[in-house]
């Protein structure tokens, strides 16, 4: 069974993990779905989400135009701080944030709606997520961003199924993720793919989406390495491979966990 083919990949050591797979409506496996991981670039999903509540109430809040600021300028990838155009549309940030997970773009929306504004409504409304500091910033407190694996199957289940414009936009910057995956480093799919991939210090998480005619076939990992990468490396082309092999079947099997909506 798939459930057991994957079992066996997990780590028992030097690599913690937290796994959701899903198919349509339906769980095919998961794994310390509900531990908290630090977020990485992966609490951009939430900040999405936030927005979009935003924009349910304003629409033009999309073309509300904001510049980039010594605050916003990041290290990593925040690379519109460092290019020659200083104000940008929400509606481009929104895309730059999922397509290239760009930090100073996150923090620029971050500044615009306010941190404890933005945390409170996620605690409200997503559970899981935390988010405790702008990106490549110490908080004086010492929080931090968090999710979990199930936290971010929702809102990836949601931007994938929703057909609003705002929806679109995320799916569009997760179509076009420049990052090179190891989750979809193995696999030989042709299926239009959408894909969010976030690694800083010790840790990688990656996620992604394909569309099939049953509905996405979605998996989020989350890893933090204790020794080396290479271990975590490993562990995710080889749950990817494992995975994919599946996807030229007529359909995946079913493990009998609950739906997951």
């Amino acid at each position: 069974m798939l459930k057991d083919e994957l079992e066996a990949l997990i780590p028992e050591k030097d690599v913690d993990t937290g796994i959701m797979l899903c198919y349509g409506d339906d769980i095919l496996f998961k794994h310390n779905a509900d531990k908290a991981f630090s977020a990485a670039g992966f609490i951009d999903l939430g900040i999405a989400a936030y927005l979009e509540d935003q924009w349910k109430q304003n629409p033009a809040i999309l073309d509300e135009t904001l510049e980039v600021t010594e605050l916003s300028r990041v290290r990593g990838t925040g690379i519109i701080s460092k290019l020659s155009q200083s104000k940008w549309s929400i509606r481009d940030l929104l895309y730059l944030m999922m397509a290239i997970g760009d930090n100073a773009a996150s923090n620029l929306l971050i500044e615009r709606f306010d941190i404890y504004e933005i945390d409170e409504w996620l605690k409200k409304n997503q559970p899981g997520m935390r988010l405790g500091r702008e990106f490549m910033r110490y908080s004086p407190t010492g929080q931090d961003n968090e999710v979990t694996a199930e936290s971010v199957m929702k809102l990836l289940d949601h931007f994938m199924t929703s057909k609003n414009p705002f929806s679109e936009i995320v799916r569009s910057g997760l179509e076009n993720h420049s990052t090179l995956f190891n989750l979809l480093a193995l696999e030989n799919t042709e299926l239009p793919t959408f894909n969010k991939m976030s690694q800083f210090s010790h840790l990688i998480h990656e996620a992604s989406a394909l569309r099939t005619q049953k509905g996405p076939l979605s998996v989020v990992v989350l890893t933090e390495f204790k020794k080396n990468k290479s271990d975590d490396i490993k562990f995710l082309q080889n749950f990817g491979k494992t995975l994919y092999a599946k996807v030229s079947m007529p359909q995946l099997p079913k493990t009998g966990l609950t739906k997951h909506k």
